[in-house]
């Protein structure tokens, strides 16, 4: 009997996480957040290639 609890709760578990999903889907974009750019200077991951892109189209080192 406890196994059918199991896969029912995780049933429910997985039909709430795909309603939420089809809900964060459905939700517009805030306006003024349509295109963002990262702002790197306060990031300390320096090996990241989103970094790297950034700095360079800024002319700045990423070292």
């Amino acid at each position: 009997m406890h196994f059918i609890y199991a896969i029912l709760i995780a049933g429910a578990l997985g039909a709430v996480n795909i309603l939420l999903l089809r809900m964060n889907n459905a939700t517009p974009v805030p306006e003024g957040c349509e295109d963002l750019t990262p702002d790197c200077s306060a990031c300390g991951i320096r090996d990241c290639a989103l970094r790297e892109q950034y700095m360079s189209q800024k002319g700045e080192r990423t070292e």
